[in-house]
């Protein structure tokens, strides 16, 4: 018998139309080349066989197309239950703060974590701060509850994260991504903007042994009802969860352990002059009413404690990096970080504390935002931001918000040593930064900066040296920093020194400065670039909106 129509010879493969190949396969009943069974072909090989159009099997649905009819015909008939699930869970959650134990151990927990919440409390007075206290505790320990009696319908944990760094715009970023239909932050309490969107879970907010859970950490993400009511009914695409706590930025070790959560995960690094960071971090600490025992607001003494890098410091923060994805935290690990000058300073090497993310997860998941375009062009850097973590931008239902955690400086400026000293040691892991980004924010330069000031040449004077140990100073790189993946090919450092020069530049310089700190900013001018080749999608630009600045007047 002759060669089937449509079917090429013996020992050639077919090809559709398409390019694709048709293959072989043996089965029982099959057309065939030879009309006998069993009898060979003219080559000596075995006798090929085909399916046919007729006999060819069907192709398997697709997981989108499997998952909408299980949303559409499905899971609507789960919904009463689901209902009476959550009615039961929020019901038992009322008699949960009866439990004295339980409410006291979550309190407990989540103050160690944040130890600044007790100075809450003390800052409002006895009576007014108990009430406070007692209501906090009582609708936290509901809340807690609540999420995990429903722990089973809560399949997700965070798809993005705003990871850092703190006082750079990461609570007005989160408010403007949950503009959004389709992104969510967090399942916490109204009360207060950030309880809605960071976790403080990798910090020990559920306790220092469950900060490796994952478990534990699904509790913070909406339940899958909220999934089917985005992705089905409003149709405002896949369904995004953040999580936006910059204290994650800030600790070497959370990077392993958000990879071990999701290592697909989008981060968003919100980066701002480390030197007007710093100030900004102290004002907001003072205000919570933590009791810190240095400020920045004092002039630079020689063998200045402040700026003191002893052996001690640099090997407890080694064996903090160094902590495995399940091991337990250290006890005064949060203790040391909110109240230790050195914690704040080290927390400003953004070079360093980037690297154990970018050696965790790919380059092409990670977002740099400057503070400058932020508050210039907030539309546009939210509208990236959404395009970047897979939400489409155009459903961005965009309106001017209040700044988020802005905090009240009351008269108090940084000491200009001070600001002297912070622009030495954070002007080479500002380079490194510069140099991995492509990027020149031209933050807190010393040279610039001196023409600030009438005694310029004092400002330029090299600054006494802290105490410590031989190379262990403040302008050297400590060995508890983290080395970096080496830089992609055809990206240089660019120069050391400041890109402008004579003294209208330097004016000007003085002015947008200026403009800065009353935005809570201390950084220059930033110039937009796309890292060719480094797999790191970077957003930066100069200029200011009209917005920017009325807002720099209020304040």
């Amino acid at each position: 018998m002759g060669k089937m129509r449509g079917l090429p010879a013996s020992g050639s493969p077919a090809t559709t139309q398409g390019g694709g190949t048709l293959l072989r396969r043996h089965s029982a009943a099959p057309h065939r080349v030879n009309s006998q069974p069993g009898h060979a072909s003219s080559s000596g090989h075995a006798p090929a066989t085909y399916q046919g159009a007729e006999g060819r099997r069907p192709r398997p649905r697709s997981p989108a197309v499997m998952g909408a009819l299980f949303d559409y015909l499905v899971f609507p008939l789960f919904i009463p239950f689901i209902l009476l699930w959550l009615l039961a869970a929020w019901a038992l959650s009322f008699v949960a703060p009866l439990l004295l134990p339980l409410t006291w151990s979550l309190a407990v927990r989540l103050s160690w974590a944040c130890p600044f919440i007790p100075r809450i409390w003390e800052l409002n007075g006895w009576f007014r701060g108990t009430l406070m206290k007692l209501g906090f505790e009582w609708t936290y320990c509901m809340n807690v509850t609540r999420r995990f009696l429903t722990l089973p319908l809560r399949r997700r944990t965070a798809d993005f994260y705003i990871v850092g760094f703190p006082k750079a715009g990461t609570t007005s970023m989160a408010a403007y991504l949950k503009l959004h239909p389709a992104i969510d932050g967090i399942d916490g309490l109204p009360w207060h903007e950030t309880l809605e969107k960071e976790s403080h879970h990798f910090q020990g907010a559920l306790g220092r042994r469950a900060a490796a859970s994952k478990l534990a950490y699904r509790s913070y993400f909406p339940t899958v009802l909220r999934r089917w009511w985005v992705e089905r009914v409003r149709r405002a695409g896949k369904w995004l969860c953040f999580d936006a706590c910059p204290v994650n930025a800030c600790l070497d070790y959370t990077a392993a352990r958000m990879a071990a959560f999701n290592p697909d995960a989008k981060l968003i690094f919100m980066l701002r002059d480390p030197v007007g960071g710093a100030f900004s971090a102290e004002i907001m600490l003072r205000n919570l009413g933590v009791p810190l025992s240095w400020s920045l607001m004092e002039d630079v003494r020689p063998a200045d404690p402040r700026f003191a890098e002893t052996p001690a410091d640099v090997q407890y923060w080694e064996q903090v990096a160094a902590l495995g994805p399940r091991d337990v935290l250290p006890p005064d690990l949060m203790h040391r970080f909110y109240h230790d000058c050195y914690a704040l300073l080290r927390s400003g090497r953004y070079v360093d504390r980037i690297a154990p993310f970018l050696k965790h997860f790919k380059r092409e998941n990670c977002m740099f935002i400057s503070f400058t375009e932020f508050c210039s062009n907030t539309e546009g850097a939210v509208r990236k931001a959404c395009e970047f973590v897979g939400a489409d931008p155009e459903l961005l239902h965009f309106r001017t918000l209040p700044p988020g955690m802005q905090g009240e400086r009351k008269g108090r400026r940084m000491h200009p040593s001070c600001k002297r000293k912070l622009a030495q040691y954070f002007a080479e892991p500002n380079r490194r930064l510069y140099a991995m980004l492509g990027v020149d924010f031209s933050w807190a330069d010393p040279e610039a900066l001196g023409h600030s000031h009438r005694d310029a040449a004092a400002y330029l004077a090299p600054a006494p040296q802290p105490s410590g140990p031989a190379g262990s100073g403040l302008e050297g790189r400590s060995s508890a920093e983290v080395s970096l993946p080496p830089l992609p090919p055809g990206l240089h450092p660019p120069p050391a020194s400041a890109n402008e020069s004579g003294s209208a530049a330097a004016a000007a310089r003085q002015k947008q400065q200026q403009d800065q700190e009353r935005l809570g900013s201390s950084g220059g001018s930033s110039k937009g670039s796309e890292s060719g080749g480094s797999g790191i999608s970077i957003t930066a630009s100069s200029g200011r909106s009209a917005a920017a600045l009325a807002l720099a007047t209020a304040v």
